[in-house]
């Protein structure tokens, strides 16, 4: 990984409102070492989130732990402000994308609005060059605008476009033809209205006075925010693997302080998988059985009951890796829920699925 920079105005990689580039702190690694997003990944023992929001989480964390324990841990490469910095820029990158990502929506938005618009004047038009030009397709129809052997409005800008300027000649050299008024407003300059406003809902890039993008212009943006995003998501768990491998040869694979930069103890054993089954067999008198399949990497197991009536689950009771239990002194006739997780000494597994009995 790059060594540590700093903004400078000369720098041409840079502009000072991107991402990555924050007053007084190195510039993000995104930039100075940028990450191939076409390369295949490394395999590490540590296994990140995949969940984006989780890893942006963990990014801070461990920012705040090595803000607390860079030193004692004497690390190097991957101080506090360099976490900080790609972490920041992650986060900032995912709210760009999803801002980008929503004014691509307005804009299509608009340029359907203006597409149906349009559409809907041709088709009335058609209506009214029929007395013209007759009810069938002639190469009189092509001369304004239907020049592909049908007499259909198409959609799409890309074929309302040429139609619009084919109408614009077209009533440009037949005024005759043209009815001004409501509800028709069929004219020349309302042709060149209506094309207007397609070419201005695809192409504009002005957004002063609350202006939109046009949807060209906002789908580049979007693909530009899409890469830094998936830049900076790539830096920072680039980061977090450094860290975490710099953390290696100073940290006990069981010492505490790993929680404290917000990372799994690499010498824990790992979550027990979930009791994929639970069942209840009842015998009278409020006693009966819950029974359920093991779980991998489980020691113990946890039963948890929700009585009826109970706003939530509680703690029922434990075995110490029974996979059977036996209950008693329940209320005859009442409705209870029970679930089962398996625990070991350092994690908890998922709940099974519940199992509701009515106690007999």
């Amino acid at each position: 990984m790059a060594e540590r920079e700093y903004a400078r105005f000369d720098d041409p990689r840079i502009r000072m409102d991107m991402i990555g580039v924050y007053f007084d702190l190195p510039l993000a690694s995104y930039i100075t070492d940028p990450p191939n997003l076409n390369a295949k990944g490394m395999r590490h023992t540590m296994q990140l989130p995949q969940d984006p929001d989780e890893l942006e989480t963990l990014g801070f964390n461990a920012y705040d732990g090595a803000k607390q324990r860079q030193d004692i841990n004497g690390l190097v490469k991957n101080r506090d402000v360099d976490i900080l910095v790609d972490a920041r820029a992650f986060s900032d990158g995912r709210v760009a994308y999803d801002k980008a990502r929503k004014l691509v929506i307005r804009a299509n938005a608009a340029l359907k609005i203006a597409c149906d618009n349009a559409r809907g004047w041709l088709m009335n038009a058609k209506n009214l060059l029929i007395p013209t030009l007759g009810k069938k397709w002639s190469s009189a129809w092509a001369d304004a605008g239907w020049n592909e052997a049908t007499l259909s409005t198409p959609h799409g800008e890309d074929k309302l476009g040429p139609m619009l300027r084919a109408q614009k000649t077209y009533l440009t050299d037949n005024p005759t033809l043209a009815i001004a008024a409501a509800p028709h407003f069929y004219t020349a300059a309302r042709a060149d209205e209506l094309l207007t406003a397609i070419e201005f809902a695809n192409n504009n890039a002005d957004t002063t006075g609350g202006k939109l993008l046009g949807v060209k212009v906002a789908t580049a943006q979007c693909e530009t925010a899409f890469n830094t995003r998936e830049l900076t998501q790539a830096a920072l768990e680039r980061r977090l693997h450094n860290l975490h491998g710099e953390l290696e040869p100073t940290l006990d694979p069981l010492s505490p302080f790993w929680i404290i930069y917000g990372f799994e103890q690499p010498g824990a054993v790992a979550r027990p998988e979930a009791v994929a089954a639970l069942t209840a067999e009842l015998f009278g008198g409020g006693r009966g059985k819950l029974s359920w399949t093991g779980a991998t990497r489980a020691t113990h197991y946890q039963i948890w009951r929700q009585a009826q009536g109970a706003s939530g689950y509680e703690l029922y009771d434990r075995t110490d890796g029974a996979t059977e239990y036996l209950f008693e002194g329940l209320t005859v006739g009442n409705k209870d829920k029970f679930k089962v997780r398996g625990v070991n000494d350092t994690n908890v597994g998922p709940f099974s699925p519940e199992v509701e009995v009515t106690v007999t």
